[in-house]
């Protein structure tokens, strides 16, 4: 089975070496000439996992010249889906699946309204994993991907993978409510780390930053329980405390979005929230003071970008 890959961040490297570590062909889908000729230099991707560095001689292809595709694992950006799709769409075989692993929510919605719904399957990841350098990504923590989809069955794409496939994978017969957890919680840490350039711990360790945490999860959660969804077994402010301090020295990609004068996740994380709040007729005003500041933030970075052109 071949797997065709669209998103060559740290999570598609992630699992593009993982998946050609397991016998399966790999082909990356990269976005320009200037990334295929990065990966040429690359070699592959180079993978460091619990101190251990391997190499994977993966393919990599552009959308015009990619060959049919069997098994489609799309893990751009949120933003990036619709375009992402559509350059591909062409080259999915009648059996053809496609597995979409991307933060926020919506973008599944669009997803199988371009793919069909019949082929998709939605994965939900908690593996930590950040890149030293194009194509160089380091599994810094180990977690679980969840996979599911509404209105197709997922547990044959799992079943097509190893019993010793290097990650852990199930499948998950309410992955809306996994996508609503995982929400929840970069809901809260996101935007804050982005706003105060902090680390994902500080929102613990400073009063301020706690403060303003525990006021956006208690508004999460008044839309929540107005949706019917089941979040966690303990307050959402807990729990996203807990991951915060879990993770306490890493620095959050919506942060790293903003250092590198990137788009962010921000309309497909706290804008959907706020969408969502609005059809409930639900106030959020601290989640729309972060849409608002994380907007300003990207402006202000794309305006000196600009004077700097």
């Amino acid at each position: 089975m071949e797997w065709t890959i669209v998103g060559a961040g740290a999570i598609g490297c992630l699992w593009g070496a993982s998946l050609q570590q397991a016998g399966f062909g790999v082909t990356l889908v990269l976005r320009d000439a200037t990334r295929l000729q990065q990966f040429r230099r690359a070699g592959g991707i180079r993978l460091t996992r619990e101190g251990n560095e391997s190499l994977h001689r993966v393919k990599a292809t552009l959308a015009g010249d990619c060959g049919p595709i069997e098994r489609l694992l799309l893990c751009t950006k949120a933003f990036d889906t619709e375009a992402a799709l559509r350059a591909v769409l062409p080259r999915l075989t009648p059996n053809a699946r496609v597995l979409v692993l991307q933060n926020g929510l919506g973008n599944q919605q669009l997803a199988g309204e371009l793919v069909g719904p019949w082929r998709l399957a939605i994965g939900s990841t908690t593996d930590g994993a950040w890149l030293r350098a194009p194509f160089e990504v380091v599994h810094a923590g180990r977690g679980q991907t969840r996979i599911g989809a509404s209105d197709a069955d997922s547990s044959d794409l799992v079943a097509e993978l190893p019993d010793d496939f290097s990650l852990e994978v199930c499948s998950d017969p309410d992955i809306e409510t996994t996508l609503w957890r995982k929400l929840a919680v970069n809901c809260a840490i996101n935007p804050l780390t982005a706003i105060h350039a902090c680390r994902n711990g500080d929102l613990v360790r400073i009063a301020r930053y706690r403060e303003e945490l525990i006021r956006l999860c208690d508004e999460f959660e008044l839309v929540a329980r107005a949706r019917g969804t089941q979040l966690f077994d303990r307050p959402l402010a807990e729990q996203a405390q807990n991951v915060a301090a879990a993770t306490g020295d890493n620095f959050s990609s919506m942060l790293q979005d903003i250092r590198h004068r990137r788009t962010t996740e921000i309309e497909q994380i706290t804008g959907y929230l706020c969408r969502e709040a609005e059809r409930l007729g639900i106030a959020v005003p601290t989640h729309r003071a972060m849409l608002e500041q994380v907007r300003k933030l990207e402006a202000t970075q794309h305006r000196r970008d600009s004077n700097h052109g």
